[in-house]
């Protein structure tokens, strides 16, 4: 996993030149212990390999797409493991795990 925050720039590329981006129905906003993530699993029309990304309350993403997850359903039980094997704290950076005492 690897946390990043972008924002995408024209380019001079209209909106038709890009592709469909395909939402899975695994995609939903959650709270763990209080702490509220918006977890998107989605594709583009272009490329069949599904990508998560987990979004916490101060908008910084963790994004897992290297290597794509084969199905939704893969990229979901990646999700629910790494809730499982490191917690929360997975989904905030250290400044944040500071101000939120965790």
């Amino acid at each position: 996993m690897c946390t990043r925050q972008n924002s995408r720039k024209n380019d001079g590329i209209d909106a038709k030149d890009y592709p469909e981006i395909i939402f899975s129905d695994h995609t939903q906003s959650v709270v763990i212990d209080g702490h509220h993530l918006d977890v998107e699993i989605y594709r583009t029309s272009i490329d069949p390999g599904w990508i998560l990304s987990v979004e916490n309350q101060f908008g910084t993403l963790t994004v897992s797409d290297n290597p794509p997850f084969f199905g939704d359903v893969l990229a979901w039980r990646a999700f629910e493991e790494l809730v499982r094997e490191e917690g929360i704290t997975a989904f905030y950076n250290k400044k944040e795990r500071r101000k939120l005492g965790i």
